[in-house]
């Protein structure tokens, strides 16, 4: 397929072409109109109608979109050919990449279940699907948009194949390829996606493949760093799991080579696309809550099979909510801790001035209590206040203005907001809520425009570097255990 001619903002002002829903079947249609098995397209003229889209004509251009509303490829109508449905021919289906029989079959079923809807456009509770049905069928040209867009997944151990793999798919993104360190292991974990990519028996392979351009590492912590400059030096965009890099000097030699290899490169920190905390830094930045005054972070889990020191509870567990720190405040100025860990058990109490003058705390605790995970971050202004328990739901509180004294009429309005919980709910909530889906869609839509994530490589050294500052305070203002585990007045 020919590179495009467009210019990337000529190419945006273009109308659009959707094959279907985002998921599987749309994937498919892409595919096979970028691979140039599929060279024309057919649809009933009522559904032109139904959806108030004009029938094209040749000559026309639009942008394909693929599941994840990226626009991959310029249609260009060669053919514009109105018929009935029992006049559509062998070459038409040669056009679909299919025998007429099937060509029947799959449209047949697609418009099936759009028959409720058409009945209650044309005001005809009878309607049914007829030979003389009019059909518009068209065929066409593709110019793939910049070349490859294949996308490949390093790593399938639990975060991967439970969080990463299910969340691109729920974003619409296929998975053409995943390395791990054994072939078998990369079928089976490509197998349980529900994706037809391809296994890679090592992560180099699949960086040799230049089909790919969009590499996600989900690897060892240890790992992370090395995969990510080879990736990087592959001439691959990463998305790469948190902690990228040990230190801040690591998280900047990996920045440097993403900024000289103008390569997106963007860390998974999903907190900053769950959608309430979206929603709270948009209350916070909005002025509902007047002035901004304190903010206060409260973190616990059962970090002690997987932390073994304070440093890897910070930056293994806690690192969400340090970043989380400056995606809702700006950058921290001051920075004092106080710590009374005992090896893999941590308890820290940090609080932080940032830019702005703003004074918050951060409770941070990796014990063996906290098997169910504890976090809450709440916000005080000085018209109101909010806070996001559990990641999901926001509660604001705000005194509106009044002429009168508060306590003579309804002036204090609290809001909760949350997601619908019910049976089909399913494990899918927890991925949107969490913000998975969402870190990856903003990883893929950076990849194909070249822009940058708010995450970057760049952006993370200074999410390291508070790291750095939290642990060196805490070090230096240890509370001494005389006894542990007896509390003393």
């Amino acid at each position: 397929m020919r590179p495009s001619p467009l210019d990337p903002a000529d190419l945006h002002t273009l109308p659009v072409l959707e094959f279907g829903p985002p998921g599987p079947g749309r994937d498919m249609l892409v595919a096979a109109v970028l691979d140039g098995s599929k060279t024309g397209s057919t649809n009933l003229d009522v559904v032109y109608r139904l959806w108030q889209q004009e029938v094209p004509t040749v000559g026309d251009r639009v942008a394909l979109l693929d599941s994840a509303g990226a626009r991959v490829a310029v249609i260009e109508y060669t053919a514009v050919r109105r018929t009935t449905l029992d006049r559509v021919d062998e070459v038409t289906a040669a056009t679909e990449s299919c025998s007429l029989p099937e060509w029947h079959r799959r449209h047949q079923e697609f418009w099936a279940g759009l028959a409720d809807d058409i009945r209650v456009h044309l005001a005809d509770p009878h309607w049914t699907l007829g030979a003389d049905e009019q059909v518009i069928s068209t065929t066409f040209t593709a110019t793939r948009v910049g070349g490859p867009t294949g996308l490949g997944v390093i790593g399938a151990g639990f975060h991967s194949t439970t969080n990463i793999l299910p969340s691109l798919v729920l974003a619409g993104i296929p998975i053409d390829g995943l390395a791990t360190r054994d072939l078998r292991r990369s079928e089976a974990a490509l197998l349980r996606a529900g994706s037809t990519g391809r296994p890679y028996a090592a992560a180099s392979d699949l960086l040799a493949d230049n089909s790919i351009v969009d590499v996600v590492v989900i690897a060892q912590p240890g790992d992370q760093m090395d995969l990510t400059l080879a990736a990087i030096a592959a001439g691959k965009n990463v998305f790469a799991d948190k902690p990228l890099g040990w230190t801040s000097a690591d998280a900047r030699r990996i920045a440097d080579a993403a900024e000289a290899a103008d390569a997106v490169v963007m860390v998974g920190f999903m907190k900053r696309h769950a959608p309430a905390y979206v929603q709270l830094r948009s209350l916070a930045e909005s002025g509902a809550l007047g002035r901004i005054r304190s903010f206060d972070i409260v973190f616990g889990c059962d970090s002690t099979p997987f932390c073994a020191t304070e440093e890897d509870f910070v930056k293994l567990a806690a690192i969400h909510l340090v970043d989380l720190t400056r995606f809702l405040f700006g950058e921290a100025v001051d920075v004092t801790a106080r710590s009374h860990s005992t090896g893999s058990h941590v308890a820290l109490s940090v609080v932080v001035t940032v830019a702005d003058g703003v004074v918050g705390t951060l409770s941070l605790s990796g014990l063996p209590g906290c098997t169910s995970e504890i976090e809450q971050v709440r916000v005080t202004g000085d018209t109101g206040w909010a806070v996001v328990e559990d990641a999901t739901t926001l509660t604001s509180h705000v005194r509106e203005p009044a002429d009168t004294p508060s306590w003579r009429s309804p002036t204090e309005r609290t809001t909760t907001v949350a997601p619908v919980v019910s049976a089909m709910s399913g494990v899918e909530q927890h991925l949107f809520t969490r913000g998975f889906v969402g870190e990856l869609q903003a990883f893929r839509e950076a990849a194909r425009t070249g822009g940058s994530p708010s995450s970057s490589a760049a952006d993370n050294v200074a999410t390291m570097q508070l790291c750095e500052q939290i642990l060196d305070s805490a070090a230096a203002h240890r509370t001494a255990v005389a006894n542990p585990g007896v509390l003393t007045r």
